[in-house]
Parts: C-alpha cells; sequence; structure tokens
C-alpha cells in the first residue's frame, strides 16, 4: 500500500465503551491503518477492547492517550471531524468519499491528517467540532441515519483505502500549511486583537468568535501567510501603546 498511513490520525474523543475502541481498531486494520489516538477513553486498556479488536490488538498497543483533543491534534495540517449535529453557524460539509480524495492527496503530499470521531452518544460537542477544517457526513436513511463509532470508521477507512489506488497530489504552495496548534495561535492572536481594538464585545461576542475560527481553517494559512498575519497584529499593538 503506497499511502503513507503513519500521517493518518484516528481520534476517538471521550469514548464510553472500551469494547466500541477495540472494534474501531480493527476497522482500521482491515483498511490498513494503524495510528490511534485517544482522548480521555472512559475506561482504557480494557480487555473488552482487546476482545472486539481481534488481530488488531496491536493498534489498542501503539495507541496513544491524551488528555484533550487539542494535544491528540497538534501536529496535524489538516482536521476532520465527523458528525450529524445541526448547527446554527454552518462549516463546509463533505461526504465520506470526496473526503477520502482529499485526504489521500495530503498525506501524499507529506501532510498530517486527523479524522475525529466523537462519543457514541452525543458524538462531538460544537466546541470540539471548531477545531475541524471541515466535516464529514456519511449519508444514511433519513429515517433512521444511525451509525455506531465503528460502522462510521469503518466506511471512512474503506473510502481511504479505495481513494489510496488512483489518488494523485500536485503540490502547489511554496510553503507548508500550519499545523493545528500554529493555527489556534493565529486565531487567538486575532480574537485578543479585535477585542483589543472595540470590534468585538468579550461580553457579547455572538456568533462572530465561530465565524473568525470558521473563516481561518477555511482559508488554511501557510507559515509565510501566518507570520505575516501576526506581525501585522502585532504591529497594531505597538500602535496602540
Amino acid at each position: 500500500m503506497s499511502l503513507k498511513t503513519n500521517l493518518i490520525n484516528i481520534v476517538l474523543v471521550d469514548t464510553i465503551h472500551p469494547g466500541n475502541i477495540g472494534s474501531v481498531a480493527r476497522a482500521m486494520k482491515t483498511m490498513g491503518l494503524c495510528r490511534l489516538s485517544l482522548v480521555n477513553p472512559r475506561v482504557f486498556p480494557s480487555g473488552d477492547a482487546n476482545a472486539l479488536a481481534g488481530n488488531a490488538t496491536d493498534v489498542l498497543k501503539n495507541a496513544k492517550i491524551f488528555s484533550s483533543i487539542n494535544d491528540a491534534i497538534k501536529d496535524s495540517t489538516f482536521v476532520y471531524a465527523t458528525s450529524s449535529r445541526d448547527r446554527s453557524i454552518q462549516w463546509p460539509l463533505m461526504n465520506a468519499e470526496s473526503a477520502a480524495n482529499e485526504i489521500c492527496n495530503q498525506v501524499n503530499s507529506d501532510k498530517e491528517v486527523s479524522i475525529v470521531f466523537g462519543k457514541e452518544d452525543r458524538g462531538l460537542t460544537n466546541e470540539e467540532l471548531e477545531v475541524a477544517n471541515k466535516l464529514i457526513e456519511i449519508p444514511a436513511n433519513p429515517e433512521y441515519p444511525v451509525l455506531n463509532l465503528a460502522m462510521s470508521a469503518q466506511i471512512i477507512s474503506y473510502e481511504i483505502l479505495k481513494a489510496s489506488s488512483d489518488s494523485q497530489s500536485k503540490e502547489w504552495r511554496d510553503y507548508p500549511e500550519v499545523n493545528s496548534k500554529q493555527l489556534q495561535m493565529l486565531i487567538d492572536h486575532f480574537i485578543d486583537t479585535a477585542v483589543e481594538i472595540d470590534v468585538i464585545d468579550p461580553k457579547n461576542p455572538k456568533k462572530i468568535i465561530s465565524r473568525i475560527k470558521r473563516m481561518f481553517t477555511r482559508l488554511q494559512p501557510d507559515e509565510m501567510e501566518a507570520s505575516f498575519m501576526r506581525g501585522f497584529l502585532s504591529g497594531i499593538k505597538k500602535k496602540l501603546e
């Protein structure tokens, strides 16, 4: 398999049942994926996880545990989140097939990608969804659009495997995109500056902060663009002093 699967980071957030972690590991391995990150799992390690992983216990053994979603994705250039949650602020939305093609192109250009799944009963919170560049939707019967965690992971992993057979990438950027940590620093710098010059009222921000986050994650700035923007914001601060 030519796809650089070590750059694809499957992230499970606040998983309730350890058996679901094992089932996701099995789904991943059958499609050639191996990198699993767990954010605050309720129970792990677990015999139930091992039992349902089948011959994918190596994926569980190598899984990394994090205390926050930001730590789990901090080195990723692109972050996708799976969600069926309705949002008052819409986020860029893709189906699983389109997302898989995009992911393969990114990985083949040496970009790390994280795919984030929420807990079984409620999925990801709005705050957790906001770390993503795009959301992935798996089309389903509108009368019963219910997929369990392992099913969702299996479908997306399969689409990535399918797309990897003929994916091609042509890199056009002259500087690499910022990773998730760098992007969050830029967003925080922008918001802090906007508050300081009274463009945003921190006591009544309404939805503008979510829109700012959406704007920057959608733009996916490169390192030079982010550096210029942060220098520009610092220049504004100096003028205010």
